[in-house]
């Protein structure tokens, strides 16, 4: 931990949007969640972000991806830096594109989508991405919840859309993915967060 903190502080490779309020630990966080995902994106993929916020793990990835679509209903008004777009809207109701993706992420994400609309991100996902593609998941353990309503009340975190949170159980994920191979399934973050890599079968 005293390791990605040095390297948070000192080695932070992108610059972040400013549509989402943060404080330091808010920053820390999403690094850390950056950092998890960020080896298993192929270099050149054409990359679908969902729950972009501001598009900050676009910007981190910055020179990284070939393309990329993040979509976010938070957004206001279309946002373009080189070869990346932010769109406003819900995901799948507001993308409209012929394109399809290598890789779709949801970071920290599919806990503020409710639960009876979860098996239509799941299929839109399968007609938006690639044979062999990836949909690579970070989803916070349920517990995980009151500490981070605790930490706004005292004003550690700023607590974006905090309310949205619903107790999701990310272990109905596999469930909900059922046409895919899981192909990996880790707790990490001392047990705190989980990442889930489901593929796409050719």
């Amino acid at each position: 931990m005293a390791n990605s903190i040095t390297r948070f502080l000192k080695n932070r490779k992108y610059t972040q949007g400013d549509r989402y309020p943060r404080k330091p630990l808010d920053s820390f966080l999403e690094y850390l969640r950056f950092t998890k995902v960020e080896p298993y994106i192929p270099i050149g993929a054409r990359l679908l972000d969902i729950g972009t916020g501001d598009g900050n793990f676009l910007r981190y990835l910055n020179g990284h991806l070939h393309t990329a679509i993040g979509i976010d209903s938070h957004l206001t008004q279309t946002v373009k830096f080189g070869t990346y777009q932010l769109i406003p809207g819900y995901f799948p109701y507001n993308l409209v594109t012929d394109e399809t993706f290598d890789v779709i992420t949801m970071l920290a994400t599919v806990e503020h989508i409710p639960m009876n609309v979860l098996p239509s991100v799941a299929d839109a996902c399968w007609k938006y991405l690639k044979p062999s593609g990836q949909v690579i998941i970070t989803v916070q353990h349920p517990r995980v919840e009151k500490l981070l309503d605790f930490l706004k009340v005292v004003r550690i975190v700023e607590g974006f859309s905090i309310h949205e949170h619903y107790g999701f159980n990310p272990e109905c994920l596999p469930d909900i993915f059922n046409q895919w191979n899981l192909i990996k399934w880790e707790r990490w973050g001392f047990g705190c967060n989980n990442l889930f890599i489901f593929e796409k079968p050719l």
